[in-house]
């Protein structure tokens, strides 16, 4: 039985991987309604394994976020295996008519360091129309770097939303799309005192996005308005006054094919009160906080990223990307000292593909993290991951 079962598991790893070359997701089922309308169900996702050797303390160990290096320094090896990066989704399409579709997925990062499921997108999309969970308009799902670490270069504006979002084109090479996001999406610091202040989640988040160029050389120009809203009092027995002030953001992004074998990509931001759209500091309360020589009135807070990627393909089953991020943070007196002021973010990786769909590697990744009252802290990590897509 243990030999006819190892032989079983094989014959199915065996077929995932032949399929894998061709396809980047698996058909189930071809369906015909009624009315002779052909729909597509599908299934597509990858199991990733990684193993991680990190060389000083950081809150976070499935990915690598600057952020959560922990400061002061400490330098204290520590190991970790994970597959919660996997990722498995299921969608229908319709092949025909109005292009009706709904698509779901899970991965395995769990509340509480744990492996269960945890939704990532769930929307359904009609003609020019998006509705529901999935990466924000305010993001650039291109310019994501060949990189087995889940989390992308800490200076880059991509988040997932809930989202209402119109994608039309306007030419043959231009594109613009246009979404009203979750009004919950600020993340503030409100002042920890008797007076209880609430944060407010009234008017939506607007995003618009030009994209020109072709499927793989593009420029992208967007921008991001956040109104920011939180129930104030001045005493205890006041009723609460509701305060709105407006973050925004601007972003640019693009990508350029010098060859079939050598790739840059660039992404610049910068705003204020839109800091939890960034990869790293997202729902960690910098868009805006209290300053206490205003009665602690909120202020929102600028922002600067920047990120530079290169892409070389040694050959067609060889890859290598090398990445380099800084972002920074307005120095304002009120920002309390132990906030993060500035954050590098530096990889490579040497990745093998045997298959179009299965690739392996290793992959070094270095933060440097430095808070309000100057004092940094720097961690380094090594991972090894071996992932199959299907």
């Amino acid at each position: 039985m243990k030999n006819a079962h190892t032989r079983f598991v094989a014959l199915i790893v065996s077929a995932l991987i032949s399929h894998a070359k061709v396809s980047a997701q698996v058909t189930l089922t071809s369906i015909k309604t009624e009315n002779q309308t052909d729909w597509d169900l599908y299934a597509k996702g990858f199991v990733q394994t990684d193993f991680m050797i990190d060389f000083q303390d950081m809150k976070m160990k499935d990915g690598f976020i600057t952020h959560s290096i922990e400061i002061p320094q400490h330098n204290a090896v520590s190991t970790n295996f994970s597959i919660k990066q996997s990722q498995l989704g299921l969608g229908i399409k319709q092949k025909t008519g109005t292009g009706l579709s709904a698509y779901v997925e899970v991965d395995f990062y769990g509340p509480n360091g744990t492996t269960a499921p945890r939704l990532r997108h769930g929307y359904i999309q009609w003609n020019k129309w998006l509705i529901g969970q999935t990466w924000g308009n305010f993001s650039d799902l291109e310019i994501v770097p060949n990189i087995f670490d889940f989390v992308p270069p800490n200076g880059m504006i991509f988040t997932r939303r809930i989202q209402l979002r119109y994608t039309t084109p306007i030419s043959a090479k231009e594109t613009l799309s246009v979404s009203m996001e979750d009004p919950n999406i600020p993340s503030i610091t409100l002042p920890t005192d008797s007076l209880n202040w609430k944060k407010r989640a009234t008017i939506p988040t607007f995003t618009a996005m030009y994209r020109y160029g072709n499927d793989k050389s593009y420029i992208k120009a967007g921008g991001i308005l956040t109104p920011i809203s939180y129930d104030t009092r001045s005493r205890t027995q006041d009723p609460y006054k509701v305060r709105t002030m407006m973050g925004w953001g601007a972003m640019v992004s693009g990508k350029l094919y010098l060859d079939n074998h050598n790739i840059v990509s660039l992404q610049s931001s910068f705003g204020k009160g839109f800091e939890t759209n960034n990869t790293d500091l997202n729902n960690e309360k910098y868009d805006a906080v209290p300053d206490p020589h205003d009665g602690n009135r909120l202020k929102t807070l600028q922002m600067f990223n920047i990120i530079g990627i290169y892409e070389h393909w040694w050959t067609p089953k060889w890859s290598s990307v090398a990445f380099i991020s800084h972002s920074s943070i307005g120095n304002e007196d009120f920002i309390v000292k132990d906030m993060t002021k500035n954050f590098q973010h530096i990889g490579m990786n040497i990745a093998f593909h045997p298959y179009k769909k299965v690739r392996t590697g290793i992959e070094t990744t270095y933060g440097r993290r430095q808070n309000f009252a100057n004092q940094e802290a720097h961690a380094w990590r090594i991972q090894w991951s071996t992932s199959l897509s299907f």
